[in-house]
């Protein structure tokens, strides 16, 4: 058994992720010490001129969607089999305190003849990729920044399965010298939904009925987005939500962890690195939280390596470590009222959803947690929505996406067909 595999089944974190291997798998043999490592070698050789922020004169000239630039975007074989066009995009959206961002990403449009009523839209959501410029997805063929296969397998099927695909990289992911403001939800919920309407600018194909699909940390900015549709993008019909294992109940989590002492199992660098990038997005959420509020000092002095590393070179570089942290969290976190106040941000249950949820998770899901799906699926109840919910017992975290997607093409099928989502919900 795996770091993560044993952390993580009791407190259910490394859900905040979507590389079980970065978690379970780490063979790291270096002393790390505090250095900060290079980065690893990176697929944005040849695309960086996209990533140019825009001036904020500029940013402040676009209404939310609307696009700043696009260039066609060179896709592994598989996916260009499955898709007519590829683009890379740039497109208005709103961070943080409502503040107006660029945001890049991706559109795929299938192949054959649309329907009447144009193309069917999902938004996808990634799960974490990383903070700094080198792990958005838009920059890699595969559309992930490590060679995992598991986004492109999902975003092939639904292309084939005659879905336009559009994909949000996030706020101030992909942007040299920027980070990502890590489970935000607010913004990444409207970097969703603006970027279906920053497709649609592009292609008159695609029509006005959309998806929000996320798995992992994604899955929680679909719920987030779908929290929202009905008012930020009125103009469209949205459908529904599909989930898969969303980020959480994020103080149960970490109360979990905090309790943990060394030594740590095999593979312990996965968690650690989901927690140093929950400090950063805590941080730039607000001033008020200290990395110390949630990190103990070693993790603290790790941070100028979490804010380049993507997941996978993290994870390995912080198992370098020698000797182990004592702890992984601060003792003392709950007592930061505003890192509190960061975790109930980033729950994905604020208000009723604007369509039907379905909610999927893996049984033998050893990053997120079956029981805090399990509680999420109560307070998604518990606001009145229409929630579907299924297990699948032998799945973990990234094999849920395979596992599901039977289900997941039928149940999207149903709702572009007009079939009334079931629920189960008492």
């Amino acid at each position: 058994m795996g770091v993560s595999k044993g952390i993580v089944r009791a407190v259910g974190l490394c859900a905040a992720g979507g590389l079980v291997a970065s978690c379970a798998a780490v063979t790291a043999t270096s002393s790390a010490g505090t250095a900060s490592p290079s980065p690893s070698g990176s697929a944005s050789a040849g695309v960086a001129s996209f990533y140019t922020y825009p001036r904020a004169g500029t940013i402040r000239g676009k209404a939310a969607g609307e696009v700043f630039a696009s260039e066609p975007l060179d896709v592994t074989p598989g996916l260009a089999d499955a898709a007519a066009s590829a683009k890379r995009i740039m497109y208005r959206s709103d961070g943080a305190k409502d503040r107006p961002v660029a945001v890049t990403g991706f559109t795929l449009t299938p192949k054959g003849t649309p329907p009447k009523d144009g193309w069917p839209v999902v938004a996808w959501a990634h799960g974490t990729t990383g903070v700094g410029p080198d792990c958005a997805p838009s920059r890699a063929a595969n559309l992930h920044p490590s060679p995992d296969d598991r986004d492109e397998k999902l975003i092939t099927n639904l292309l084939r399965s005659g879905y336009a695909v559009v994909g949000t990289d996030y706020p101030d992911l992909g942007f040299p010298g920027r980070v990502h403001g890590y489970l935000q939800l607010g913004p990444e919920s409207n970097s969703v939904v603006d970027s279906v309407r920053a497709a649609r600018h592009l292609d008159s194909a695609l029509g006005t009925r959309w998806f929000s699909v996320g798995h992992s940390q994604g899955g929680a900015a679909a719920l987030g987005a779908g929290e929202i549709a009905a008012k930020r993008a009125s103009d469209l019909k949205y459908l529904g939500t599909v989930s898969l294992a969303p980020v959480s109940n994020l103080g149960d989590a970490v109360g979990a962890l905090a309790k943990l002492k060394p030594p740590y199992p095999r593979g312990w660098g996965g968690t650690a690195s989901y927690l140093t990038y929950i400090g950063i997005g805590a941080q730039r959420w607000t001033p008020s939280v200290a990395y110390s509020d949630l990190l103990p000092p070693r993790l603290v002095r790790q941070i100028p390596a979490a804010e380049r590393l993507c997941l996978a070179p993290l994870s390995e570089h912080l198992e370098g470590l020698d000797p182990q942290p004592p702890a992984l969290v601060n003792a003392d976190w709950g007592r930061s009222e505003a890192l509190r106040a960061f975790f109930a941000q980033a729950q994905p249950a604020h208000a009723k959803s604007s369509g039907p949820v379905l909610l999927l998770q893996g049984g033998k899901d050893t990053t997120v947690a079956p029981d805090l799906t399990e509680k999420l699926k109560g307070q998604l109840c518990g606001l009145k929505d229409t929630v579907q919910y299924k297990a699948y017992a032998n799945a973990d975290h990234d094999g849920l996406l395979d596992a599901s997607y039977q289900d997941l093409a039928a149940w999207l099928s149903a709702r572009v067909n007009g079939t009334k989502a079931a629920t189960d919900c008492g």
